[in-house]
């Protein structure tokens, strides 16, 4: 999964910093598991908070629209 790399990310609102990281990321889309690996994350050392980036969520969205799951809607 392409996803352009980030500059870095603010504070956690525990005050720790925020240390960036690639994961896993399981998830299933009509009934097929997906997976897709190398997925930018952070996360707080202090309190375990785990954050992505906007343009790391939106590629993620997209996989889910090329494999067949309906766009959400409001």
């Amino acid at each position: 999964m392409a996803i352009p790399p980030a500059s870095r990310y603010d504070r956690c609102p525990c005050t720790g910093h925020y240390e960036r990281r690639a994961v896993e990321v399981r998830m299933t889309v009509e009934g097929t598991p997906v997976l897709l690996e190398g997925v930018e994350q952070s996360r707080c050392p202090l309190c375990g908070s785990r954050v992505y980036r906007a343009v790391v969520l939106e590629a993620i969205e997209d996989v889910m629209r090329a494999r067949g799951l309906p766009e959400a809607h409001a």
